[in-house]
């Protein structure tokens, strides 16, 4: 059984998707929009390092953080250059 905790990167991601969806059209460069989107980030960090540290065995949790962190960045920076309208 999946526990709840182990969901909550997956959940900001889906946070980070509706956020982008909800802000594109209304977004333009320079705008406060962008500031949630960039939050994200550090939070979907912080949970992967408490499902590490506070769960055993510690393996599968560095494994989903890998996997997921690298998809992750490439979704969060794909959704910031959509919310300010720039691009790399």
């Amino acid at each position: 059984m999946i526990k709840l905790s182990a969901l909550t990167p997956l959940f900001l991601t889906l946070l980070l998707a509706l956020w982008t969806a909800v802000v594109y059209n209304s977004s333009t460069y320079g705008t406060w929009h962008i500031y949630p989107a960039l939050s994200l980030l550090p939070l979907v960090l912080l949970a992967h390092i408490a499902l590490i540290v506070l769960n055993k065995p510690r393996t599968p949790y560095v494994i989903y953080a890998v996997g997921h962190l690298s998809a992750f960045t490439i979704f969060w920076v794909a959704c910031l250059m959509l919310i300010s309208k720039d691009g790399i």
